[in-house]
């Protein structure tokens, strides 16, 4: 494998052990065995296991970052771009993962605090973008909103990460259907 193509591996295969087992669950030994290289070797792409989550977290983020411009340029309504955010969610609970944030901040007080800031930079990154797009909707009139738009934002991002935790802890029930019924009924 060429030096990208092996980070890239690397990156993937880490980011799936921690969305199935946890950031402690796993070490390079075993990422060397997926990857099929030694383990020597990814201390070349990724000097600590810190190095490793950051970049993950950083993948993850401009992802989001990326994903959510997609929604804002292919959605006209806060209601379609609501919908289309709580698919994503809908996309990794068929998968049987849960968000990789989510299994990190699980973690949250054995890990190194610059995994600790990735981690909170993403979560307030995804309520600072559903709080403005439920703003947006309200004031043209798509729907009102029971509450703070900042609270409504924190309590769905929290539903949607708790919700993929149940989903996984009944063998794979489906619990965010339950979620988008729930919160998109609480818009009038």
């Amino acid at each position: 494998m060429k030096g990208t193509d092996t980070a890239t591996a690397l990156l993937d295969t880490a980011q799936r052990l921690v969305q199935e087992r946890g950031y402690n669950a796993f070490s390079y030994k075993d990422l060397a065995e997926v990857v099929g290289i030694r383990t020597a070797s990814i201390h070349y792409h990724f000097p600590s296991k810190t190095h490793l989550g950051v970049a993950m977290m950083e993948r993850y983020t401009s992802e989001l970052n990326q994903g959510l411009s997609a929604i804002d340029q292919d959605n006209s309504t806060s209601r379609e771009k609501l919908e289309v955010f709580m698919g994503l969610y809908s996309k990794t609970e068929a998968s049987g993962a849960i968000c990789l944030c989510g299994s990190l901040a699980s973690d949250r007080e054995t890990l190194p605090g610059e995994l600790q800031e990735a981690i909170t930079g993403y979560l307030e990154r995804s309520e600072a973008w559903l709080s403005a797009m439920l703003s947006n909707g309200a004031k043209r009139g798509e729907f009102k909103l029971p509450g703070d738009a900042a609270d409504l934002a924190a309590s769905l991002l929290s539903s949607l990460q708790g919700g993929l935790i149940l989903s996984r802890a009944r063998g794979g029930q489906p619990m965010l259907d339950i979620v988008k019924k729930v919160f998109l009924g609480s818009l009038r």
